[in-house]
């Protein structure tokens, strides 16, 4: 119990010294975009590869995979039908903020700590469908929705997509394991060195992009989107694990992963896509909060 307290407030406290360092000025707001950089582009893509290496498929990864996906899509469609009176890039940024789950750089720490061997194997194969829509398909609709624009391109659609390093690192990792192929143990190494920078890197931007000094009405739709993604969790939870006709510890880790916050590209996707608040940003700490408390009770009752 000591140990998931302490690597829940982990998180948290480099999340609070980011803040913290900003305020004194020791850092800036902006260098939270430099992060982001490094971020996408680096350490979590070597996370990723170093996580999911080695994984073979079969019935449940397949299960696993779609359910990625679809509550992915779910959610997604939740944010865009209950942003229906706002402006098209609130609406956008409802779509991006309401799905996507930070595995790789929250949940995944937990999961090799408690249910290391296939508990690992299940939540990278969720976070394959999960990071197919967060690092690649959500951004691509959402961007669409944002511009306004009549038509949908499919090839505009799939070079944003293919544009996203993690994204084409996770199109590798299945076509790996389609063909049961392993990375080089060499290059393995180098990726799993870079990729252990890559939760603090992450919690440092999102510390660095928070902003308690908000509008009132970004404060509104801060909590619109928590109370949302909180709903739909519950609901996904419960039908997952007590509907679905999987492994008891592909439930569990299923259940961990809907509780996760939100993705830690949100607020980068959410700038992206022409939202310049701060909306994304706090959410995504307050999320963060969130996710330590229920992850941290479940993880009591699992463990």
């Amino acid at each position: 119990m000591f140990e998931v307290l302490l690597k829940s407030l982990t998180f948290v406290l480099i999340v609070i010294i980011a803040y913290s360092l900003k305020k004194l000025r020791v850092l800036k707001k902006e260098d939270a975009n430099v992060i982001a950089t490094i971020v996408m582009n680096v350490t979590l893509p070597c996370a990723l590869l170093a996580s999911a290496n080695g994984i073979e498929l079969n019935g449940v990864i397949l299960a696993l995979i779609m359910i990625g996906i679809f509550s992915n899509v779910i959610m997604m469609i939740i944010g865009y039908i209950s942003s229906c009176q706002q402006h098209r890039r609130v609406r956008a940024a409802f779509m991006i903020n309401t799905s996507g789950y930070n595995i790789g750089n929250f949940v995944l720490p937990f999961v090799q700590s408690f249910f290391s061997g296939m508990g690992v194997v299940y939540l990278c194969s969720f976070d394959i469908g999960n990071a197919l829509m967060g690092l690649g398909i959500t951004y691509a609709v959402a961007d669409h929705v944002a511009s306004g624009e009549n038509h949908f391109c499919v090839r505009d659609m799939m070079k944003k997509l293919f544009s996203s390093i993690p994204f084409d690192v996770y199109v590798l990792i299945f076509v790996l394991a389609i063909f049961k192929l392993q990375i080089p143990t060499p290059i393995l190494s180098i990726a799993s060195t870079i990729g252990a920078g890559n939760s603090f890197l992450a919690m440092l931007m999102i510390g660095l992009m928070l902003e308690l000094k908000i509008s009132s009405q970004e404060i509104k739709n801060i909590f619109k989107i928590l109370f949302l993604r909180i709903c739909g969790t519950v609901v996904l939870a419960l039908i997952t694990y007590f509907v679905l006709p999987l492994p008891i510890l592909a439930k569990q880790i299923l259940v961990l992963a809907y509780f996760a916050p939100l993705s830690t590209v949100s607020a980068v996707f959410t700038r992206k896509i022409g939202y310049h608040g701060d909306m994304s940003a706090t959410a995504n700490s307050l999320s963060i909060i969130i996710s330590v408390v229920i992850i941290t009770f479940l993880l009591m009752l699992f463990v």
